[in-house]
Parts: structure tokens; sequence; C-alpha cells
């Protein structure tokens, strides 16, 4: 190895050596001597010596440096030289007469001492050489064990030199802290990867210049994760604050860091810094606190993720996890109609009782068991569809979910393939949930996916819509057959009423990319009304029904066909019981089935009021017609209305009855450009009501919500456009 160093290879240049020496004579001997095998730069004083170690600092294989110089005495030079960092690395051997400098010169950092006068050539080479070798090889380890990006140790050398100061210091207390920057790759993507290296370099500057100086280590593990072992402290916000002073101001960077104090040092130097990630993890994207310590409950909270992990082999051969189903409603039709379930997945642990999916999946993504997880669930599901076949006569497609996991499986599509066969299914009875998130991670890779699964007929759902960093862009060419809307933006929304404009804007995007829409955790009436009013077509929630396990879910089931045959033999008592669950009669006119003043109520003050036109409508002389003819027929009169109108209104209109012969309908995104068509409506809509009765005609007053010159609110203003035309006792329509 020695050979290939120092004596040359043909067509590799020699070593590079700078000579710092202010008498000539001497500088033409080491010429002289050295000339032959390394490349000589010369230097006569101390200035001039250091602008050519700054020059040449990454081809300079050694210094060789007289102590008396003019300008400036060696020692001092030697001091400066080891203490820049980007030069202390290389070697120098002090050239004087001055014996007692030579231990002086080492404790400053020189490598070797040459005694002058020179001694004879073959020591001076042999010297030379050694420093050489020696210095390239701590470099080459160097380099080993180094982060290249910012010059901290990498992992594997850090846990080795933690264990060097647990054995060298047994009786000190020591902490295991990991620091970590948050959101770091969207610095990168925003400002490009070189800011973001140069933030990990000056991070990696800070980190080294403190911890060292309290007797710790520290290193760069992975990406923006940086690790420090260090004698313990009582208080980590002082390194936090020390850390970002040093920072500065940048507002760009945010830390949040993970102590674990007084390590256990009978378990191993990873598990300990596992522990502090742990912690660190606690407060990712908290604005309020930055620094997570490690405590009983997460040591308890590991311990049983150890549990469910040893378990899980178990679980899956027991049928521990049990798949529950809920349904998803049409509710484009007058009446909800079940359209779809989707599967949840419950874990029945014999000792440990129901645990939440919200602590095994996250659990079994991280640890790899997510995709054994997944595949169980659909052949649990698909074996589900097919009884139900069997069982009740109706196919009733599920939704299953797909994590980012399984997206990168090349065998994904066999999978679900063998799947769809092995139960006799056709493919679009398996509804693949994918989430948003998935979608960001690698688009090309996942789109290319999910087109092959569409092509074999899968329906493909992105889920959790509204929770991830999708563009509009993006979303405009993803390969999606329904937009699920993510609960949490669902309950954001109808927070003190506050933000229901961007769920529209949501789904109106969702209308002009021609893909429905499906609401999931609505639980009140209000939710499925107003979602409903804005053109949302499924809805999934406690407001239906919750989570079933199979038997229950077909019970329900039956109860809704049930409900279905007994509305067409006219048993309304027994409808009305299933109807109730959705408080279907304390919205709607029992005698017409429209939405009633309750409804209306909900619908009006939750409709976008800057697109829309209220409709108020009398039946003209039905107070005359009631007392002609009685009560009966009246009915009769308002049940052939309120169907007239139903028939001749957009699905996306509401309709409802207000009084005993006044309805309201409210016009979704429309505006006073369009007065001819409500004109045009009017007329039709009585055209069909004197042809279906000889008799019957309705007077209506509007309002828009882009009118001039308005008066009251639109439903006020409409009010008194009814009154103008009932005051001449017309029908037809008057427009405020």
């Amino acid at each position: 190895m020695s050979e290939n160093i120092t004596g040359g290879i043909a067509g590799i240049s020699k070593r590079k050596l700078l000579v710092v020496e202010d008498e000539r004579i001497n500088r033409e001997l080491l010429r002289v001597i050295l000339a032959g095998q390394y490349d000589l730069v010369f230097a006569e004083n101390g200035k001039q010596a250091l602008q050519l170690v700054h020059e040449h600092m990454d081809t300079l294989s050694l210094i060789l440096l007289d102590l008396n110089l003019p300008d400036v005495h060696g020692l001092d030079l030697l001091q400066q030289i080891k203490g820049e960092d980007q030069l202390s690395h290389i070697p120098v051997i002090v050239m004087t007469a001055d014996r007692e400098a030579e231990v002086e010169s080492l404790g400053l950092g020189a490598i070797d001492f040459i005694p002058k006068p020179y001694p004879q050539p073959k020591v001076m080479h042999a010297r030379i050489q050694r420093t050489i070798e020696l210095s390239e090889g701590k470099d080459i380890i160097r380099w080993t064990e180094r982060d290249h990006l910012t010059g901290l140790y990498n992992r594997e050398y850090f846990y080795r030199y933690a264990s060097q100061l647990d054995n060298y210091h047994k009786d000190v207390e020591m902490d295991a802290i990991v620091l970590d920057i948050n959101h770091f790759h969207i610095l990168n993507e925003r400002y490009g990867k070189p800011f973001g290296d140069e933030i990990l370099i000056k991070l990696g500057h800070i980190l080294r210049g403190i911890i060292n100086a309290n007797g710790g280590i520290v290193c760069r593990r992975e990406a923006d994760t940086f690790l420090m072992y260090r004698p313990h402290q009582e208080n980590c916000s002082a390194l936090m604050e020390e850390i970002s002073k040093a920072l500065g101001d940048d507002n760009h960077i945010r830390l949040r860091m993970g102590v674990y104090y007084n390590v256990d040092r009978e378990i191993d130097i990873e598990r300990r810094f596992d522990r502090a990630k742990s912690a660190a993890d606690t407060v990712r994207n908290n604005y309020k606190n930055n620094i997570g310590i490690y405590d009983v409950s997460l040591h308890e909270a590991e311990v049983f993720a150890e549990q469910l992990l040893e378990d899980f082999p178990t679980a899956i051969n027991e049928k521990q996890f049990v798949v529950y189903y809920q349904p998803k409603f049409d509710v484009r039709p007058s009446e909800p109609q079940l359209s779809s379930a989707e599967a949840l997945v419950r874990w029945k642990h014999p000792q440990l009782g129901m645990i939440s999916p919200g602590i095994f999946i996250p659990l079994f993504e991280e640890n790899g068991l997510i995709q054994q997880l997944d595949t169980y669930v659909w052949r649990e599901t698909a074996s589900q569809i097919r009884k139900w076949k069997t069982e009740l006569g109706m196919n009733i497609p599920v939704s299953v979910n797909v994590s980012r996991v399984d997206m990168y499986d090349p065998d994904l599509i066999y999978t679900l393939e063998d799947i769809v066969h092995e139960f006799d299914l056709d493919y679009s009875e398996l509804f693949l949930e994918i989430t948003e998130s998935a979608y960001t991670d690698n688009s090309e890779q996942i789109i290319s996916e999910v087109n092959k699964m569409r092509e074999k007929g899968f329906r493909i759902e992105m889920d959790d819509f509204g929770s991830g960093y999708s563009s509009l862009n993006m979303i405009s060419s993803l390969p999606i057959d329904a937009l699920k809307l993510d609960m949490q933006f669902i309950r954001n929304a109808f927070k003190q009423r506050k933000d229901t404009r961007l769920l529209e804007i949501v789904i109106t995007l969702a209308e002009s990319l021609n893909v429905p829409t499906i609401a999931e955790g609505v639980e009140t009436a209000e939710q499925m009304f107003t979602l409903k009013t804005m053109g949302c077509d499924y809805v999934q929630g406690y407001y239906f029904s919750t989570p079933l396990p199979a038997d229950e879910f077909s019970e329900y089931v039956r109860n809704l066909k049930k409900e279905e045959t007994e509305e067409i033999t006219g048993n309304r008592n027994e409808r009305n019981l299933q109807r109730d669950k959705y408080t279907y009669d304390a919205l709607h006119d029992e005698l017409t089935g429209l939405y009633n003043h309750t409804a209306f109520d909900v619908l009006f003050h939750d409709s976008d009021k800057d697109h829309i036109a209220v409709l108020l409508a009398n039946i003209d002389d039905f107070a005359r017609m009631k007392a002609e003819h009685g009560r009966k027929y009246a009915d009769e009169v308002v049940r052939t209305v309120g169907m007239t109108l139903r028939d001749n209104f957009r699905s996306v209109d509401d309709i409802c009855r207000l009084k005993e012969d006044e309805f309201v309908i409210i016009m979704t995104r429309i505006t006073d450009s369009n007065h001819n068509l409500v004109y045009e409506k009017v007329e039709l809509i009585n055209e069909l009501l004197e042809k279906e009765t000889g008799n019957v005609s309705l007077s209506f007053g509007v309002a828009f919500s882009d009118r001039e010159n308005a008066e009251g609110d639109i439903f006020e203003d409409a009010d008194k456009a009814l009154n103008t035309i009932k005051d001449v006792h017309k029908r037809g329509c008057v427009i405020f």
C-alpha cells in the first residue's frame, strides 16, 4: 500500500509539499533532496505560507515548517493553520535547530520534528513518507466515519464512539438527543437543494461547537436528523435556545427536539435514540412546544406497540381482525339510497379488547406489516360481497383501503386480480381507496399503477382529500373515479359555520372534472342537507349508520329492503320506523314528501347567497278550492303541485313546502342573467298543472342574489314580488 501511495504510479502526479523556509541555501538544499519525488511549493515568510496553504489546501500532502521566519514565529503560524477547520487536516513537520521547541510544536499539532542541520536524505525521506502515509490513512478513516456534507460523524461511527464514552465514563449520566428540522423537504422543494445543504452544514457546525464543548459528540443520522450524546443537563430548553440563537433570524427554519434524559445503559445505543426520536415525534407540527421528553407514558406506549407487533401473526391466523362495514348513501334522489359501503378493520384482541385502528394501522405501516393486513381485509371483504349476493340477492360494492406501501408492490394488481377471481366478483364491485398523500409521494409511479387498475375495471377513490397538499393542476390530471372528502375537513367546515364555502369550491371542482364527491364523517341532518345543497353526491357517517359487523350490516340492508317493500304496499307505520333513523319526518313534509320549513331554514342558511334565486309560490284561489271541494280535494291539489315542482326543477335545487298552499324553491348556481329561464320554467309548470287539473295555477315571486336595489334579504324581496302579483290577481311570475 505504501508503494502505491508514495512510490508513484504512471500517470499519477507527485505528492505536493509546501516548504516554508526563509533561508535560500536551505530551500535549495531541500529542493535537491526532495524534488525528485515530490512536487515542491516554496514560501519565504509566514504571510506567503498562509496564502499558499489556502491556495493548495485540497492538494497539499504536507507542510515542512521552519520556526524562525522574518514576519511571524513558526509556532504562531502552526497554531493558526491548526485552528482553521479547512486546514487542520494537513500534516506539519517542524524544522528547527531549537530542540526545546520540539515538545511545544507537537503540542500545537505538528506531526513530527526534523532537526537542523538536516539529517541524511534517506532519514528525511523516510520521515516524510511515513507522515504522509499516516495522514492519508487517517483521512481515509475520517472520510469513512464522517458525513460528507457536514463533516460530522455518520451514524455507525457515532454509535461506536458513544459506546466508548460509556466505557470510559461509567459514572457519568448521559442524555440522548434527536434534533430535526420541521418540514425540511418543503424547504428543499421551495428553495432548492443547495439552500437545504447550506442549512445542514450551518446547523452541523453549530451543533459540533456546542456539544463538543460540553464533552459530547454529535452526528448527522440522515437527511435533516441529528443525534447528540452528551453528559446530562437538567434542562434542554437552554440547548434549544442556544442552537436557535446561533442559527440567527432565519424564519424558514423551525427545529424540534426529542430528549431521553439519563439513558438506561442496559439497552443498546440505537434504541436510546429511537426513544429520543419517538419523543421528538410527539411535537411534530406543534407550534407551541418544540421539545418532546421521553417519559413513562411513552415507554408504556412503546411496550404496548411491541406487544401488538408480537401478537400480529396470531391475530391474522385466528382472524382477530374483524371487518366492519359503513354504508354510503346516494343523496341525489329526494330520499337517500344505499349505494355501497366502506370496509373498516377492527382488532378484537383476546386480552386487550377492542384496539383502535388509529393505534395499530400507523404501527403496522411503520413496521412493514400493513401489506399483510390489507390483503387480509381485501379477502374478507370479497368473501362478504359474495355472501351478500347469495343471501340478500344484492350487489353491494365495497371500498377497501390501499396503503402507500401497497402501491409500491409490483405484484399489487395480480394480488387484487386473484382475489376478484377467487370469489367470482366483477372488478367494479371492489372500490380501491388511495389516500391523497400517496399521489404526492411519487406521482408518476402511482399514476401509472392506478391507470393499470382502472384499465382492469377497478374503481379508484381518492381518500382523505383535504388532508394533503395536492395542487389543483395535479388533481386535474389524476386518474380517479371519486373524490372522498376527509372527515376532519367536514368537521372543520361546520365549526361555527365558517368554512362551508371551501367545501363548495371542492365539490364544484369535482363536478368540473366529472368526478362524484363522497363526504365521510357526516353526523347531523344539517351537515347532510348542506352537503346535498352544495351538490355532494354520496354521504357516509353516523347520520346514517355507524360501522357495523357483517351480520349487523346484513340485517341493516334487510330493513332497508323491507322499508322499500312497505313503501310500495303503503304500510306507512312500518316505513316511518326506518325513516325516523334519518330524521326523515322531522325534515320532510308529510303530504308531499318535499322538504319542510325546518329543512328550509338549514338549506337557506347554508346556501351560497351570492349565486342563488329564491322562488316563492302560492296556489291561486286555494282557500276557495278547499271551501268548495273539501280538504281531501285540497290535499290532492297540494300533492299534485308538489310532484310537478319536483319533476321540473333540477336535482341541485331545493323545493320546500312552507305553509298549506305556499312553496319555496332555492335555485342554486344561478344569477339574474338567467331570469328568462325562470320565466320559462314558471310558464311550463302552470301549463302542466292546467293540463293535469284543469283549474290549478301558481303565482311566483322571485328574487336573485345579484338583484339591484335590494330592500331586504333575498327571501323578503321574493315575498314582496309575490305580493305584487297577488295584488293584481294574476297567475305567473314577478321578479324583484
